[in-house]
């Protein structure tokens, strides 16, 4: 992690000429890398220590424009790299240079699963490409979560959580883009092209969102109902999500609910399983990681 934060410094600090050497055009420096819980580990609400241990997602680009009007914001060349899977506390560099300066306030996100295509980024094991491919999944995070002692001499045993997210049930696509303001822009919506400038903007992916008890990013972080799905289910301190998926919401304690509007509520009852699919929404954070937000689209949605 600090390799790729000194060489996101170094190119942060060669960015004033875009690569095509053209001063009169632009260009925008995408830096994906993990949020600091998601690298770091947290505590949650309820005292489970969270570490993450694996963080895979499928990546395919970044998206800059303006909707309703496709010619705007074009650029040349290709963005670099795409359909790649990486881990994002490694980090990863995406570019888009020779753009007209001029705003692009619709800024987005494509994940999904691997293709004939797809590339393993620096730092990231071919064996992750081939477990994102066999599980038809975009997305896989592991955790271990640690209950509190409740007792003096308690040796807590640990939760292992996995989670897996497909394209059928989960976001894929992340749009609207939008941190800080920036430059002037009060409303930090997507990015401002200007000559002779590269706009480098930081892409955060927010694991420990996962576990918030709202479908938002701001919701407090809770373990528990996992560990109430694996008592549920099997009982053997390994959260699956299958266990999650036999887990009834309104079984949850603490008020958890989906927006009244989901779909997927009004064919059968929805489980937690649904609704940790449901916070993959707010996974992706922008420019800041607690103001900034991109937020996810109902899955095979554009």
């Amino acid at each position: 992690m600090r390799r790729f934060l000194a060489l996101a410094l170094a190119l942060f600090g060669a960015a004033c000429v875009p690569a095509d050497e053209a001063l009169s055009l632009g260009s925008v420096q995408f830096l994906f890398t993990a949020s600091d819980y998601t690298v770091d580990g947290a505590r949650s609400e309820d005292q489970y220590a969270l570490r993450f241990d694996r963080v895979v997602l499928g990546f395919k680009t970044m998206t800059v424009g303006k909707i309703g009007a496709p010619d705007t914001c074009s650029y040349r060349g290709r963005g670099a790299i795409t359909n790649a899977v990486f881990d994002p506390r490694h980090g990863l560099v995406q570019t888009f240079n020779g753009i007209q300066p001029v705003e692009c306030p619709d800024v987005g996100v494509i994940f999904g699963t691997p293709d004939d295509a797809t590339v393993p980024a620096e730092g990231t094991p071919p064996e992750e490409l081939v477990a994102l491919a066999n599980e038809d999944a975009h997305a896989i995070i592991e955790a271990t979560a640690t209950p509190p002692i409740r007792s003096e001499g308690e040796e807590p045993k640990p939760y292992k959580i996995l989670l897996r997210f497909e394209p059928i049930k989960t976001s894929t696509r992340f749009g609207g883009c939008r941190g800080p303001g920036v430059r002037g822009r009060g409303d930090g919506r997507g990015v401002g092209i200007l000559a002779g400038e590269r706009d480098v903007v930081g892409v955060h992916f927010a694991a420990e969102n996962l576990f918030r008890n709202t479908p938002t990013s701001a919701g407090d972080l809770r373990v528990a109902p996992f560990a109430q799905a694996d008592r549920f289910g099997n009982d053997d301190r390994v959260v699956t999500m299958d266990e999650l998926d036999r887990l009834p919401l309104t079984s949850v304690p603490g008020s958890y609910q989906l927006p009244s509007d989901e779909s997927l509520t009004t064919t059968r009852a929805a489980s937690f399983g649904d609704f940790v699919r449901f916070l993959f929404r707010f996974t992706v954070l922008y420019r800041n990681q607690k103001s900034g937000l991109c937020v996810g689209n109902p899955p095979g949605g554009s």
